[in-house]
């Protein structure tokens, strides 16, 4: 697993220099993250009714509550939010399957996912709050000792966000639901890192019926066909 060095210079566990995610199948895209105005995008999904469910669009209007309040308080109301409109489970007992990858509005629709789910939900409501895309990372780790009952390790998925005093990385967390800098978390082994939009779908793969997409990609094109332009156009 090759490492981002985009990464390594400021994602510190204790004693632990954590290493990206580059086994998805992909090349690091040249991103112009200026080309998506997050900021509009939950007026946008709104008023142009792309997200018809009850469920996303109570989403999206919580999003908009938070957007004139300050930072703390924008982390705080979207772990908050996330955290108690689902369950955590299992991708198997959630979707019958044993990797999938949930957009927003299908977690919070089916009311359950997994920690991936959680940290995705959150990291795209984080960015139409006008956090930038660079600030936030998908960490995978090892949790152990979380809470009480939490004997054995587990694979869990959170949220860094480098969003503290002097960009301090903080974790959103769908087990710990306070939000906590990184440091601290010495329950987490950390794994592997991403940015879901570093990574990219080039339309010429896309028009390709015999091109198997990866997961992350198949991910995107779920998000696009909802609404989020998170995907090359050209």
């Amino acid at each position: 697993m090759a490492a981002s060095t985009s990464l390594r210079r400021y994602i510190k566990f204790p004693k632990l220099l954590l290493s990206a995610a580059a086994g998805l199948c992909l090349g690091v895209a040249s991103v112009s993250y200026a080309s998506i105005d997050w900021s509009l995008l939950s007026n946008n999904l709104l008023s142009q009714g792309q997200v018809k469910d009850a469920k996303g669009r109570a989403w999206l209007n919580q999003i908009n509550e938070l957007k004139n309040e300050p930072l703390e308080l924008k982390l705080r109301g979207v772990n908050d939010y996330v955290n108690r409109s689902a369950q955590l489970a299992s991708d198997m007992d959630s979707w019958g399957e044993s990797h999938y990858w949930a957009t927003p509005t299908e977690l919070f629709n089916n009311e359950q996912g997994d920690s991936e789910d959680f940290a995705l939900a959150k990291l795209l409501s984080l960015l139409m709050l006008g956090i930038h895309p660079e600030r936030l990372v998908i960490v995978y780790t090892v949790a152990q000792g979380t809470t009480p009952s939490m004997f054995n390790p587990i694979s869990h998925t959170v949220l860094l966000c480098l969003c503290g005093d002097d960009n301090t990385p903080l974790i959103l967390d769908s087990i710990e639901t306070r939000i906590i800098p990184a440091e601290r978390r010495t329950d987490l082994r950390p794994v592997a890192a991403y940015r879901p939009f570093d990574y990219r779908y080039p339309h010429e793969l896309r028009a390709d019926d015999d091109y198997q997409p990866s997961q992350i990609q198949r991910y995107l094109a779920k998000l696009e066909a909802q609404g989020f332009p998170v995907m090359e156009t050209h």
